[in-house]
């Protein structure tokens, strides 16, 4: 069976994942990276391609009749056409859950830095201000504990909860929305308005679907209290740009933290570029080595029950 990955420095640019489990499966070849002239061409006569973000359109797919599996090395499949995957009897497989601790992790060092000021502190004392202080502290930032304060979680997925056990460690009240049934979660679903209304930090764990993109637009965060934060290390598109740097800048949302944006790399003119009290981090939220390595050893298993006749993480 041919094999290959067309994005493996999505994974890892220094060696330090290993891809055997792959490269047991059949005639494995992997690229760092592939333009969509190479992607097809690198996929001449292959049964399974390994995408992360490449683009899987029709076009690719009717030019590859061999094609027969696309396994996504990630959750989020928005770069896959679903619809022209299935007329061609292509499966879809993605991996869920290898990023159930690192994310949530992200998450509240986001949340930490935001309600701490521990970036701008740690920025004041390499700029020489603590030695020129006449006091033994600087506060020049306001502080406040998480303790009694409310989070509230849309999409209570595998992140999502993990995000909710993490703020009950903190002594948290916990508030969760999703589109989906989540009678067995011990959380009730609460209605997104009154979410947004309620909480002192909300944050985004749902994929970005037709549903889910412009999510959070400014008549969202108008529900939102002035004094909370906004966290997105789900997916760039769920929450509108414009309209969350509007806020921020107008002293309208207190802060936010986000790990995604619409467009990655970042175009230089995105608005949040000049948002007021933002944390941005470059999509790293998932990016543990050992997330990584669970993300590579799950699409092996995906590719092998495929193999065996067994379908596995089918997404379509």
């Amino acid at each position: 069976m041919k094999i290959v990955f067309l994005d493996d420095s999505t994974l890892t640019a220094t060696g330090d994942i290993n891809f055997s489990c792959l490269e047991a499966l059949g005639d494995y070849v992997g690229y760092p990276t592939s333009t969509d002239a190479e992607a097809v061409q690198r996929s001449a006569g292959v049964e399974v391609v390994v995408v992360n973000k490449v683009p899987m359109t029709a076009a690719f797919m009717s030019a590859l009749p061999d094609l027969k599996l696309i396994a996504v090395i990630a959750t989020g499949y928005n770069n896959v056409d679903l619809g022209a995957a299935k007329e061609r009897g292509i499966k879809v497989a993605n991996v869920f859950g290898y990023a159930e601790h690192t994310v949530p992790q992200h998450t509240f060092a986001l949340i930490l830095n935001l309600v701490t000021n521990v970036h701008r502190y740690d920025a004041d004392v390499q700029a020489g201000k603590w030695l020129a202080a006449g006091s033994f502290t600087l506060m020049t930032y306001p502080v406040f504990e998480l303790a009694g304060k409310t989070l509230g979680i849309i999409g209570l997925g595998v992140i999502g909860t993990g995000s909710a056990r993490i703020a009950e460690g903190f002594g948290m009240k916990v508030l969760a929305n999703d589109i989906k049934d989540i009678s067995g979660s011990g959380y009730e679903n609460t209605a997104l308005d009154q979410l947004l209304g309620e909480s002192d930090i909300v944050t985004v764990h749902t994929p970005l679907t037709d549903l889910t993109r412009d999510m959070v637009g400014a008549a969202e965060i108008e529900k939102m209290k002035r004094t909370a934060f906004l966290i997105n290390t789900a997916r760039g598109g769920i929450v509108n740009e414009r309209a969350l740097a509007d806020a921020l800048n107008s002293g309208r949302l207190a802060g936010a933290g986000f790990d995604v944006l619409s467009v990655e790399p970042p175009q230089a003119e995105n608005p949040l570029f000049s948002a007021k009290n933002l944390i941005l981090t470059p999509h790293s939220a998932w990016s543990a080595l050992e997330a990584r390595q669970k993300l590579v050893d799950q699409t092996a298993e995906n590719i092998r029950a495929y193999q065996t006749g067994r379908d596995r993480n089918i997404v379509n």
